[in-house]
């Protein structure tokens, strides 16, 4: 089909030409795509403030052999996710994910469970929502669909937890992964466990990653969490 919609989580833009826009987002049935909105950086009329990163968006694209990218014809806003630009900590949280899908995931490889797993962290993303064991548990579920086997049930594997993760941090991670969002942003962990648990993820984001995240190394300073043994 030359012509599509398909519904999206915008990953980032970057500025081409005067007035274009390249943008990189994630879908749900294609992976990760790459599109160009000509003029996208003018145009309220066709990109209504919908090409922000962390939107929940519905393009329209047109795609032809051997084009390097999909056209960018229109785009429909579902959710701004708004709360996670107006918090500095959910924003330094949020680009995690983000980042870790953008450099993990290969272009136009169908990931489901990345898809929704994003989605679901980034919706219940509010400050005055109690958002962090979703977006741990998402974090958790999006590293496994990439292929890094992070199983912490398995007291076995390989990626097993640092020997300082205490039983109540390695609990929550480890249950967590079988509730769904609803009830997870219902659950409280201490101070002390949330930041095991922030420690162990950026660890294990730096130790996957070729090249040094700058999402993590910002949330890394942001809490003042060394990672370094991780």
């Amino acid at each position: 089909m030359p012509r599509f919609s398909t519904d999206v989580i915008i990953l980032s833009t970057l500025d081409y030409l005067e007035s274009d826009l390249i943008v990189t987002a994630l879908s749900r049935d294609h992976g990760i795509i790459s599109a160009i909105g000509k003029g996208a950086k003018r145009s309220r009329k066709r990109f209504p403030g919908t090409l922000e990163p962390f939107s929940d968006v519905t393009l329209e694209l047109f795609s032809k052999p051997n084009m390097d990218l999909f056209r960018l014809e229109g785009a429909v806003l579902n959710n701004a996710n708004l709360g996670i630009r107006e918090d500095l900590e959910l924003f330094a949280h949020a680009s995690v994910l983000v980042e870790l899908i953008r450099e993990h995931l290969g272009p136009l490889d169908p990931s489901p469970v990345t898809y929704e797993s994003l989605g679901q962290a980034l919706r219940v993303m509010e400050p005055c929502n109690q958002w962090f064991a979703v977006w741990s548990i998402s974090m958790l579920k999006i590293l496994q669909a990439l292929g890094y086997g992070v199983d912490l049930r398995d007291p076995q594997t390989r990626h097993r937890p640092p020997a300082g993760l205490s039983p109540e941090a390695l609990m929550f991670m480890a249950r967590g992964l079988d509730l769904g969002s609803d009830v997870l942003i219902k659950l409280n962990i201490s101070a002390r466990g949330r930041r095991e648990i922030q420690r162990y993820l950026i660890g294990t984001c730096k130790n996957i990653s070729d090249r040094p995240l700058k999402s993590t190394e910002f949330l890394a300073k942001l809490l003042d969490v060394d990672n370094a043994g991780c």
